[in-house]
């Protein structure tokens, strides 16, 4: 659907119906991919760096002290388990894009390929907004006002939460189209989000609040009886186990969303060669 200006209108039930079939016609070799680049990342670094309990009567400054050391120690073990899950994304986009032409081993390929220029595009993005948040700081300074320098700040992180929600598509672009080069792939992710950016908000809010209060609710239920039977160290690693399958699931509904996003706003364009 188009509005008046010619730009295509998201429609949020044919993107879910769309990603619905996909994962479902695809679903034998989708849940390997899942399992190997989604499950099992996600459940070592639940398992190997769970978030520390905070201590009873700690103050605020008491538990961002303890959050941040949490992070620190963390980081490297997040940044690969997002490099692996990357490659697992486009991966799965270039075998949804080409079902039935590409094996998983020439996905797997796709996926590799693809990594350099999302890591390119996301090290640019992050520059942008560096610079722009500097900026907003040093205004803020200049008129020595907190509440301006807090205006600033605030409308520069609206601004990026805007401009990232123009960049959903920069996976897809990568994976399906397979553009390399980090300013191309932002200017065409930027091409189809164009007039989508709060439908495209309100799809993947009402996926992650359902994935959310599935967590929640199995979460409580596994873990009480778990813990009962087998003690707090078993409920751990029980709700561990079930926030990294429903976050899989969750991933992999998500790639599949992006992807009939992508088809529905004019992306559906695929090189024409095959693998090799």
């Amino acid at each position: 659907m188009h509005t008046k200006d010619g730009t295509m209108k998201l429609d949020g039930g044919l993107v879910w119906r769309d990603a619905n079939a996909m994962v479902t016609a695809n679903r034998e070799v989708l849940a390997v991919l899942a399992g190997v680049f989604f499950l099992l990342p996600s459940l070592a670094f639940s398992l190997f760096m769970p978030q520390p309990e905070p201590p009873a009567g700690a103050d605020v400054k008491q538990l961002m002290a303890m959050m941040r050391e949490f992070y620190v120690d963390a980081a490297p073990w997040f940044l690969g388990m997002t490099l692996i899950q990357t490659v697992g994304q486009v991966a799965v986009l270039a075998l949804l894009a080409r079902a039935g032409q590409a094996t998983v081993g020439e996905a797997l390929r796709e996926g590799v390929a693809g990594l350099l220029p999302f890591l390119a595009v996301q090290i640019l993005l992050v520059i942008a907004a560096t610079l722009a948040l500097g900026i907003a700081i040093a205004l803020g300074g200049v008129t020595g006002s907190p509440v301006i320098a807090g205006v600033l700040v605030g409308v520069i992180l609206g601004a990026g939460a805007w401009a990232g929600l123009r960049m959903m598509l920069t996976l897809p672009v990568i994976a399906v189209e397979r553009k390399r080069s980090p300013f191309q792939v932002i200017r065409r992710s930027w091409e189809l989000t164009r007039g989508n950016a709060g439908r495209i908000l309100l799809y993947v809010a009402l996926l992650a609040i359902a994935v959310f209060f599935i967590i929640a609710v199995a979460g409580a239920i596994i873990g009480i009886v778990m813990a009962l039977l087998a003690g707090p160290q078993a409920a751990q690693i029980a709700n561990a186990v079930i926030g990294a399958v429903v976050g899989s699931v969750f991933s992999l509904y998500l790639v599949a969303s992006l992807s009939a996003m992508h088809r529905q706003l004019g992306g559906s364009g695929v090189a024409e060669e095959t693998f090799s």
